[in-house]
């Protein structure tokens, strides 16, 4: 199948026409042309009922601002740490989809189905969801304020450490939602069905409750402080440990509900319904939660500290999302377990600490000193670790789905079992790294400098490394079909048994490697150099060359000899000393 430019009548949103990030384009071109896998009838089929059909491709991390996916076929998708703000997605089939920590500001999914699909660390701020099937979806750590809700019910959504600030939820319906952690502090909920609902430490602060219904459900450590609860059903009910200080509880239904250990001070029981009420051992004055830790008492969640101490602290266990901490010294802390989305770390030095298990979703983590780390099981998915330094950290089976790593120092790095889809190493300094039973297909390793690396065996099938320096790297027996290798210095690297077919090999430096067995099927070989390479039995029937480059013997003889007489001058100018001596300036 050939890709479609496709124009669309609707002037608010654009043509691929001006799409100019080759990358997207590029998957967004192998994704068309895998239908061709698929019988005509069956394509046909699928074509009249779509607009665009794009299931089951990987697509993370593609750039499509504004454009027009109106009524596309995006079946169980991948578009982790995707930029789709302003893109017109009304009446997309999304069901099934993963859009780990995908950008959908401003965009238009009027109708749209996302059932089973993977909202994680996504960004929904000012996205219009009218009328969206949110059936099975998790929206877990997700920004969900400023936007457009009306007909779209949360039922069987898990929205766990959602971010719900500000936002208007009147009479709607959370059946079987998990809202554990979340932030719906300042929301308007008016009548809202909470029932069934899982609301443990859920954030209530300062929000208008009137009406709404959390009849039977355990609200254990539930904040609603501040917020008006006038008339609201809390009939059996656990507030066991909840905060409700100053609260409105005018005219609601407290019956039987559990108190135990609850925060009242300031509350408004006028008229309430009370009977049967445990009240044991009911806080009625404020209390610090932290005034038996005197050294952390100003660690919590939405803290903004500033150049404050904390090295070598217990801080495990704990819920600090939505904070600023700007040149704080985390160095040799225990964080473990910690719950830290959406943090600003500016300046801050996690140096050797532990941070296993943790949550850093959407964190800002950029220059930050992370040497000797700890992430083993951490969620960063979606995090901003650009230019920081993690030499000797660990991120054994951590989670980076779209996150930025763009010219991070990743020496000696532990990355075993990661899930990286979507994210970006592009420019990247990673000499020593240990991949295992990584997936690395359709990775974003343009210009990282990764000199000697081992990717024996690996499966790198479309992996990006433009501009990559992997000089005496071991690629033996690895899976580079449709890889692009433009630019990148491959001199004195072991290449025996590798698949190259349909790779792009323009201006790329195989100088004195092993290209023993090699095959380079429907390869595209452009002023690329092979001088002083191996090259026994290979494989390059429909190969495109221009590179010196040829396959029966006199012209390789003839070839030898006009790189012999100018040893100086590869196919393409490139001053390899400088390269072989190149320093990161960071």
């Amino acid at each position: 199948m050939i890709f479609t430019i496709w124009s669309t009548t609707d002037t608010s949103f654009s043509s691929l026409k001006g799409i100019e990030h080759q990358e997207t384009l590029k998957k967004i071109n192998d994704c068309e042309n895998s239908k061709t896998d698929n019988s005509f009838e069956t394509y046909m089929t699928i074509s009249s009922q779509f607009d665009i059909d794009w299931s089951e491709c990987d697509l993370t991390g593609i750039i499509l601002r504004h454009v027009s996916l109106k009524n596309a076929n995006l079946n169980n998708v991948d578009l982790s740490g995707a930029d789709l703000t302003g893109a017109n997605l009304s009446g997309a089939d999304l069901s099934n989809a993963k859009l780990f920590g995908v950008d959908l500001r401003q965009a238009d999914l009027y109708q749209a189905n996302l059932e089973n699909a993977s909202l994680d660390g996504a960004d929904l701020r000012d996205t219009i969801m009218e009328d969206v099937n949110l059936n099975n979806a998790s929206l877990k750590h997700a920004y969900i304020y400023k936007t457009i809700l009306a007909n779209t019910e949360f039922t069987n959504v898990d929205a766990s450490y959602a971010n719900f600030c500000g936002q208007d939820l009147t009479k709607k319906i959370f059946h079987n939602t998990n809202l554990s952690g979340a932030n719906l502090a300042h929301t308007k909920m008016q009548y809202t069905y909470l029932g069934t609902a899982i609301l443990y430490e859920t954030n209530f602060e300062e929000s208008n409750l009137i009406g709404s219904d959390f009849s039977g459900n355990s609200l254990k450590k539930v904040n609603f402080e501040g917020s008006n609860l006038y008339s609201v059903n809390l009939k059996n009910s656990n507030l066991t440990e909840a905060n409700l200080q100053n609260v409105d509880l005018t005219n609601a239904n407290l019956e039987n509900a559990n108190l135990t250990d609850a925060k009242i001070f300031g509350t408004d029981f006028t008229t309430a319904k009370i009977n049967g009420v445990n009240m044991d051992k009911v806080k009625k004055t404020k209390i610090s939660e932290f005034e038996e830790k005197s050294d952390l008492k100003m660690l919590k969640k939405y803290s903004n500290l500033k150049e404050e101490n904390f090295s070598n602290s217990n801080i495990n266990n704990m819920d600090i999302s939505e904070s600023i901490f700007y040149k704080i010294d985390f160095s040799n802390s225990d964080m473990s377990n910690n719950k830290m989305a959406h943090v600003d770390f500016e300046g801050s030095d996690l140096s050797y600490a532990n941070l296993t298990n943790v949550e850093l979703l959407g964190s800002n983590l950029s220059g930050v000193n992370l040497v000797g780390a700890n992430l083993s099981g951490a969620n960063l998915s979606g995090a901003n670790l650009s230019g920081a330094n993690l030499k000797d950290a660990i991120l054994d089976e951590s989670k980076l789905y779209g996150a930025d790593l763009t010219g991070a120092f990743l020496e000696n790095v532990s990355f075993k079992e990661v899930g990286i889809k979507g994210a970006n190493f592009s420019g990247a300094h990673m000499i020593g790294v240990i991949l295992e039973n990584t997936d690395l297909r359709n990775a974003d390793f343009s210009g990282i400098h990764m000199p000697g690396q081992n990717f024996r065996g690996l499966d790198l099938t479309g992996i990006n490394l433009q501009n990559a320096f992997l000089k005496s790297s071991n690629f033996e027996n690895a899976n580079l079909t449709n890889a692009n290798l433009n630019s990148a210095y491959l001199n004195s690297g072991n290449f025996r048994n590798v698949n190259l077919t349909n790779a792009s090999l323009k201006n790329t430096d195989f100088g004195g490697s092993d290209l023993t067995n090699a095959s380079l099927k429907n390869t595209k070989i452009h002023n690329s150099y092979f001088k002083n390479a191996k090259m026994d039995k290979i494989i390059i029937n429909e190969t495109y060359s221009d590179s010196c480059f040829e396959q029966d013997l006199l012209n390789k003889v003839i070839c030898k000899i006009k790189l012999e007489l100018n040893p100086d001058s590869p196919p393409y100018e490139t001053n390899y000393e400088l390269r072989d001596n190149y320093s990161l300036r960071n």
